[in-house]
């Protein structure tokens, strides 16, 4: 047997959902039969993955508790073998997931949704940010169709419920409050601010001019959109006030 078959076996059995004992494993007096070394490889997989997820989704096993998180991550390393070289992204599909599992209990996967994110955030690529000082070489280059762009680690997201109080709960070692259908969906934004992942709320006419700045669209193009898409603003006015907090925030690149 050559290396590349015997490691297609040994994965093989450590992938499958239960051990089993295997004729190439070398047998020795007084040692474990093959079953029960495999068994070891088998087991550390798991709690391996496992471990993973509970670093990438922290609120989320604190809020679940141990025995009800262990056996849904369980449940989900069967059903999603790592398949990165990096295993601290491994867990890409776990707020997907607990979305299908605990399709009632939707703060579950805005929770591990938001923990991802900001986990992301933390580990994403780096840019230079925009400033005030630069927003004015900015503008001279292009000044009737200059355009702004988000950091890389700029993301935007739904959530349904309160979950951003459950997370902010969490995180200050308090009891997090009864679950609440938001009236409607907010958007919140994640990205990094220096060395530190950050999120926050936003007002859909915030998350819209975001969403523009990242599809290309020009300043005049999102002011006159947004005018037209939300009435009731001076978005002259709410572009300013939008525009100065992103580059205190540190939202723009550069």
């Amino acid at each position: 047997m050559n290396l590349e078959t015997l490691q297609g076996y040994f994965q093989n059995i450590v992938l499958s959902e239960k051990s089993r004992s295997a004729d190439w494993v070398s047998q020795r007096e007084g040692r474990l039969p093959s079953k029960g070394r495999l068994d070891i490889y088998h087991n550390a997989y798991r709690i391996r993955l496992i471990e993973v997820l509970r670093e990438n989704f922290e609120h989320t096993a604190i809020y679940l508790g141990d025995d009800w998180f262990n056996q849904l991550a369980k449940t989900y390393v069967e059903q999603h073998p790592s398949t990165y070289n990096n295993i601290g992204y491994y867990g890409d599909k776990f707020a997907e997931f607990l979305l299908k599992q605990l399709s009632e209990d939707k703060e579950v996967a805005e929770l591990a949704e938001l923990d991802w994110l900001l986990r992301r955030a933390f580990d994403g690529e780096d840019s230079g940010v925009l400033t005030m000082e630069t927003l004015p070489l900015v503008v001279s280059r292009d000044p009737e169709n200059f355009r702004l762009f988000p950091v890389p680690t700029v993301t935007l997201t739904k959530h349904t419920c309160n979950t951003l109080d459950i997370w902010h709960a969490i995180d200050q070692e308090n009891a997090p409050p009864p679950v609440i259908l938001l009236p409607q969906p907010v958007d919140v934004l994640v990205w990094r601010k220096g060395h530190s992942p950050h999120f926050r709320s936003v007002l859909a006419h915030e998350a819209t001019a975001l969403s523009w700045m990242k599809e290309g669209y020009s300043i005049n193009e999102i002011g006159e959109s947004l005018q037209n898409r939300f009435p009731d603003i001076d978005a002259s006015t709410v572009f300013g006030q939008m525009l100065h907090r992103w580059i205190n925030d540190e939202v723009l690149a550069d």
